[in-house]
């Protein structure tokens, strides 16, 4: 450390700099050891003396603060980039004090763009495109003033609180680790680590130990500490002093807080960057809610307190929701239980009460719709983070927002009822795109398996804990019958919950069924009985999958036109269906059409992360009266390295009750050298002996290959290992049962396992390539016994210009209308880029839906804030034909025997509408 005296300057000379570097800046720590309500000033000199950049650090703290500051980002008028002398200039007219400068560095590297203006720098970071981060808005946020006011509490008021800190210590306490686990290893560890810290008070009651740093700039090996470790050992203290009633460790835990608070953890504290933090500091709050007494005998409420308020962002919710805030997912998961803590360790009831009553407000108004890609939940019940789709990130924030519901039951400060509906939309949709508790690889973002895929007991448990503040169906009960439904077919965990809806007469729901049409993820969901189809396609709106620095490098394949099927296990899930990891061949997802690359080309052609958008902005699905649906992807390849630029492919898959009609065309590429193939299916096997059917000869040899040519008069059918069966009609099939080895996504470790696979095989560099093939879904032996002999549905059209299918069992007829189109049938003429389904009843109505899965955004960016915009899409009709009902959305004009039909749509929904002839 650099020590300056009062009112002196400190000159760091050097080797002539440069600001050339963007986002290049400066990076040092300042210690002070009395506060003053003066500014530090940093001048950067040229060889000349001239003062192009400088800026002032506000003095007002004692202890350590960091300074990160671009270049940039610096007032001055920036004339000259060279620069050859940095001078600290200490506060006029200060008498005494000390300020050390440590850890300076002059970057010459682009510092991080999550750079956190403070109460040092208020205004730091300042030039960024996109709107600051939730992390680094906490001393905006501090500004803000309560609109709810602070009033003397009612008996009731304060009964209210008391029945929320008892919920509290449920919640609490719940999700703590067994007793054992506690003794044998949380506490240990904690103690190892507290050793290694070395923290101390001196003489003069100053406290000094490890440096804590942003997990940016710590370093561990060089026995640093980053938020994690405090949270570890905090939580470890705290656990001792409440399981096991011991105080031997309540010291630990009072000094590591202080250490904490001195090295930056404090109010007003920016810690250079502090992005992500959320995820390391939860337990902070726990432990200071199980240590509460203690922190108040100790006097250590308010210093506490003010620290764990600042850092939960709960002066956020001082003022309600602003519309447009991004990140919500984040911030519910990692923040929102914070803040309800900080709330409850206010000085006085009466703070209590008013933080409180302005968190229910604030959280009431974030569980409205959120506008464009940003993060929340999507008018279609989907919920976004990272600008798209994505449950890995929902489970987490929905299990935060159901302990809130269940804390604040039957006070002033619960869930409005319009957010509480909104939240039941964003479950129920959960619900459905989840097959008992499992999504398909395609939603997967960057967690493709296992574990990661699945909805964990407190995201089930939030289920029961919104059924619990009221009904919203009308259904007279005193819980949501259908919320407690689902959370029981689901088998929440809470007891309490379990008797309330036993009392209430609610019985486990079935599992949904229909298709479903979500295309702000562009995702369809077909459902009949237990089992699940996710149909997945991406656009130019949204992305196909999210391969990150260590996630998920090998999915790139994820949303192109896949379609994997959950319908196997008691109960069903994922891994009973045969998606396992070890040794999963990333080339093949189901349904999907691909180039088969070997591993170092599939991988994710960046360090970091890729979230590939499509050029074009039509793919997606669309639904006829909530039943049957439509699939349609088209594809070009970017020019990223290792792809295959310029790659073509036109899918769509028809859904019919429990078949799926798969066809595709204009397979082109000009990658030579690996083959282009379409999946019919890869199923982990547990056993070797797990058998397929193929043209009705039962198949249980382990290992096993085949290639047969499929064609119109001698069609392939054959099954997988879960009985769903597929009939090709056009297409070289391979059928391999094989031991097979892949990279771990994370690690890149090579994993084996035992699969069967089914694959057509368009060759290397197809031009024009098509196929054409069923799926029968956990079809009957009576469906079974007829397959390929005779067809249930026509190809009426398969080209650049639409996919057309006529199912002969249902009566339905698809379109995907890739362009403008013309014919002389019941559709004369359509725009392009939609899909429409109709069939006609025996009254002779006509049943229709028309959808663009295109959001319309305009703004392309990593996400948007921009509001959807209608979109108005039409079809001609042959004969005249008018509405059975008024609709806004739906208008038809009859003019010499034809009639116009113009649909407004938005938010990628379809359109059901009816027509009868004039």
């Amino acid at each position: 450390p650099v020590c300056a005296k009062p009112a002196a300057q400190l000159k760091l000379k050097s080797l002539l700099l440069t600001f050339n570097s963007k986002g290049a800046g400066v990076m040092f720590w300042v210690y002070n050891t009395k506060a003053m309500n003066a500014d530090m000033r940093v001048s950067f000199y040229t060889p000349s003396g001239e003062v192009p950049y400088w800026f002032d650090f506000h003095m007002d703290f004692t202890g350590w603060r960091a300074c990160w500051i671009k270049h940039a980002d610096m007032p001055g008028d920036h004339s000259s980039k060279d620069i050859m002398k940095m001078v600290i200039s200490t506060p006029a007219g200060i008498d005494s004090g000390e300020i050390f400068i440590d850890r300076l560095t002059f970057a010459d590297f682009k510092l991080n763009a999550q750079i956190c203006p403070d109460q040092q720098i208020p205004d730091n970071n300042c030039n960024l495109k996109r709107t600051l981060w939730h992390w680094t808005r906490l001393w905006e946020w501090e500004q803000y003033e309560y609109q709810i006011p602070l009033t003397e509490l009612s008996a009731e008021q304060v009964k209210m609180l008391d029945d929320v800190k008892s919920r509290i210590e449920s919640i609490v306490s719940a999700n703590m680790s067994s007793i054992q686990y506690i003794n044998s290893t949380i506490i240990p560890r904690a103690l190892k680590n507290y050793e290694k810290a070395a923290v101390r008070y001196n003489a003069d009651g100053s406290i000094v130990g490890a440096p804590l740093l942003s997990n940016d700039e710590c370093n561990r090996d060089k026995g640093e500490l980053r938020l994690d470790d405090i949270e570890n050992m905090l939580y470890a203290f705290a656990l001792n002093s409440f399981m096991n009633r011991d105080d031997k460790y309540d010291d630990h835990f009072f000094k590591i807080f202080d250490h904490a608070i001195d090295q930056g953890f404090t109010f007003g504290h920016g810690n250079g960057t502090n992005h992500h933090y959320g995820y390391n500091i939860r337990k902070i709050y726990d432990a200071s809610w199980l240590m509460r007494d203690k922190i108040a005998e100790r006097g250590k409420t308010e210093e506490y307190g003010r620290v764990l308020a600042y850092w939960s962002g709960l002066a956020e919710t001082r003022i309600p929701y602003v519309y447009g805030r991004d990140e919500l997912l984040d911030a519910w998961h990692t923040l929102l239980m914070p803040k309800l803590i900080s709330a409850l360790m206010m000085p006085t009831e009466a703070q209590q009460y008013q933080a409180m009553k302005s968190l229910g407000v604030w959280l009431s108004g974030s569980l409205a719709y959120t506008p464009g890609t940003i993060g929340g939940i999507k008018p279609d019940g989907t919920t976004f983070h990272h600008g798209g789709l994505y449950p890995g990130y929902s489970t987490g924030a929905f299990a935060m927002i159901g302990y809130y519901c269940k804390a604040t039951r039957g006070t002033d400060f619960t869930l409005d009822e319009p957010s509480r509906r909104t939240f039941k939309h964003a479950l129920m949709t959960m619900d459905i795109y989840t097959n008992q508790r499992d999504w398909g690889v395609g939603v997967a973002g960057r967690h493709p398996f296992n574990k990661n895929n699945r909805i964990p007991d407190p995201d089930v448990n939030a289920f029961g804990y919104l059924a619990s503040l009221g009904d919203l169906t009308g259904s007279g009960k005193g819980v949501d019958v259908e919320l407690a439904a689902a959370y029981l077919r689901m088998k929440g965990t809470d007891k309490s919950l379990n008797t309330l809806f036993k009392k209430e007469g609610i019985t486990p729901s079935p599992s949904p069924e229909g298709f479903f049409a979500l295309n702000y993820g562009a995702v369809g969901l077909h459902r009949r009985d237990n089992w699940m189809v996710t149909l997945k396609a991406y656009n130019s709106d949204v992305w196909c999958s999210e391969m990150y620095a260590k996630d998920n490098r090998y999915g790139r394949y994820q949303s192109y036109g896949t379609m994997p099927i959950i319908a196997t296990g008691n109960p069903v899930s994922a891994v009973e269906s045969g998606f396992v990891q070890s040794g999963w061949d990333w080339n093949r997802m189901p349904g999907a059409t691909t180039i088969h690359l070997p591993w170092d080309l599939l991988n994710n052609p960046r360090p970091g992360t890729l979230m590939d958008r499509n050029p074009l902005r039509f793919a997606g699905v669309s639904s006829l009266e909530g039943r049957n649906g439509v699939m349609a992807f088209q594809n070009i390849e970017r020019n990223y390295p290792n792809y295959t630029e310029g790659a073509t492919v036109k899918k769509s898959v028809f859904c019919f009750d429990n078949r799926m009609v798969c066809l595709g065309s204009d397979i082109t590429n000009n990658n030579a050298i690996y083959p282009t193939e379409t999946t019919l299916y890869q199923l982990y096997m547990t056993d070797q002996s797990e058998a397929i059917e193929l043209g009705g000869n039962i198949i249980d040899v382990f290992p096993y290959t085949t290639t047969i040519a499929a064609s119109e008069s001698a069609p392939v059918v054959l099954s997988d290992t879960k009985w769903n069966y597929y009939v090709v009609r056009e297409g070289s099939v391979n059928i391999a049962r094989a031991h097979q080895s892949s990279p771990n996504d994370k690690t890149h470790k090579m994993q084996e396992g035992n699969f069967t696979s089914a694959w057509l095989n368009h060759g290397a560099a197809p031009q024009s390539a098509s196929y054409e093939y069923e799926v029968y879904v956990q079809p009957s032996n009576k469906e079974v016994s007829k397959l390929g002999r005779k067809r249930d549905y026509e190809v009426l059209r398969r080209d650049s210009e639409a996919h057309i299918v006529r199912d002969l069992i249902t009566g339905i007829t698809g379109y995907v209308f890739w362009a403008p189109y013309t014919d002389n049938g019941l559709i004369k003429s359509a725009d392009g880029e939609i899909i429409v389904m109709q069939r006609q009843t025996e009254e002779g109505e006509l049943v229709m839906s028309l959808c663009t899965p295109d959001l319309g955004l305009t703004e392309k960016t990593y996400t948007t804030r921009q509001e959807l915009p209608v979109l108005e899409r039409g079809i001609t009709l042959d004969g005249e034909w008018v509405m059975t009902e008024e609709s806004s959305s739906v208008e038809a004009v009859s003019q010499d025997n034809t009639t116009r039909v113009v649909v407004k749509c938005q938010h990628g929904r379809p359109v059901d509408f009816r027509l009868k002839r004039k």
